[in-house]
């Protein structure tokens, strides 16, 4: 199955538009700009405070996350479990959310603050994008002992024993431009890849023009790693995200213009599917 159903008029399949899972996005974006960016984004907040500020924008093509930077100490303070709870109901998504190693919140109460967001997802499972920078073994163990389906790593570094482990747990892999030569790469199932630019931080060093669903760059190094085409790689993309979408039964929650690419049941009768092992 392509990454769309719909055809050109000589029939061959319709390329849909550029997929980014983890970006950065002003919260004072205008819809004429959402709309010039010309590609379907991940606009990750960095905390409650941030995604109350955004969760009533109903911008076309843009999902707003919910969330808990482990590197900001106010978000992290800030959050309670009811609150969240409250939040996600507004959205499929939640990120950017995780660990990160050089923050200055201490590790014990970023784990505290991730399990607690974990523990509310395994009720009321979403999309989380997963920030683990320099605490990859952190956020294994936390998936061990709080386990949850819908996990995407964005920007793994970890070991080729942690990235194994979790491939068997069930997580999916965001890349950005600088991870695409990374050793990992080749230990990742295909149908678990998918694309970001990390904006404004992540294609801080891309050769494109550096805005959030710029994914080019990833679309083609990936595909010379892949032996595939970059077409196949968007396509790919836009396949791997639905489903995730159609296994966490999150259809119905996502606006009528995702619905034209991605097409997936919108129903609870929605089927279950297993990732890859």
């Amino acid at each position: 199955m392509t990454g769309s159903s719909q055809t050109t008029r000589n029939g061959a399949p319709k390329l849909p538009p550029p997929l980014d899972v983890h970006a950065h996005v002003d919260p004072n974006i205008t819809v004429a700009a959402v709309r010039q960016l010309g590609a379907y984004v991940f606009a990750m907040t960095r905390s409650l405070d941030e995604f109350d500020a955004v969760k009533d924008r109903a911008d076309p093509r843009l999902l707003w996350g919910v969330g808990v930077h482990p590197g900001r100490t106010d978000a992290v303070n800030a959050f309670t479990q009811s609150r969240f709870r409250t939040a996600i109901d507004r959205t499929p998504l939640v990120g950017e959310v995780g660990l990160d190693a050089s923050s200055r919140v201490p590790m014990r109460q970023q784990v505290h603050t991730l399990r607690g967001i974990f523990e509310v997802l395994q009720d009321t499972p979403r999309l989380v994008s997963v920030h683990s920078a320099g605490a990859q073994l952190h956020v294994i163990r936390a998936l061990h002992l709080t386990p949850v389906d819908g996990i995407v790593l964005h920007w793994w570094t970890g070991s080729a024993e942690l990235t194994d482990e979790a491939v068997r747990l069930g997580c999916s892999f965001s890349m950005p431009p600088a991870m695409v030569s990374s050793n990992v790469l080749g230990r990742i199932p295909q149908d678990r890849l998918l694309a970001e630019t990390d904006h404004p931080d992540g294609d801080r060093r891309s050769r494109n023009p550096r805005k959030p669903g710029a994914v080019a760059e990833v679309e083609q190094r990936m595909a010379e790693r892949l032996q595939r085409s970059p077409i196949d790689m968007r396509q790919l993309f836009w396949e791997n995200l639905r489903g995730l979408v159609t296994r966490l039964n999150l259809g119905a929650d996502f606006a009528s213009d995702w619905h034209q690419v991605l097409r997936v049941p919108t129903t609870a009768a929605a089927a279950r599917l297993r990732p890859s092992q």
